[in-house]
């Protein structure tokens, strides 16, 4: 099993989602993202049911932070935020 992830930092990246502070969001989560690959900016305004899972999945990966599910669901969510930034 691999170390457990820094929770305290999950934490803090599922507060940005909360406040709509997506890409400090991204930000927080992006030195514990495994190799990074391109995505497109892809929403103006993000649909509530993408925001939601993006909640669920950190949620997840702080409730068991060594589990070998949690890096799995960091990465999707920051993938998840990547295509909800708005285009630069």
């Amino acid at each position: 099993m691999a170390a457990p992830l820094d929770a305290l930092r999950l934490r803090q990246a599922l507060a940005s989602v909360d406040r709509d502070e997506l890409q400090e969001a991204m930000e927080l989560l992006s030195p514990i993202v495994r190799g990074k690959r391109f995505t497109r900016a892809s929403r103006v305004m993000p649909e509530p049911l993408e925001v939601s899972e993006v909640k669920n999945w950190l949620q997840a990966a702080i409730d068991d932070p060594g589990s070998d599910d949690a890096r799995f669901y960091v990465d999707r969510a920051y993938y998840k935020l990547r295509t909800l930034r708005t285009a630069d």
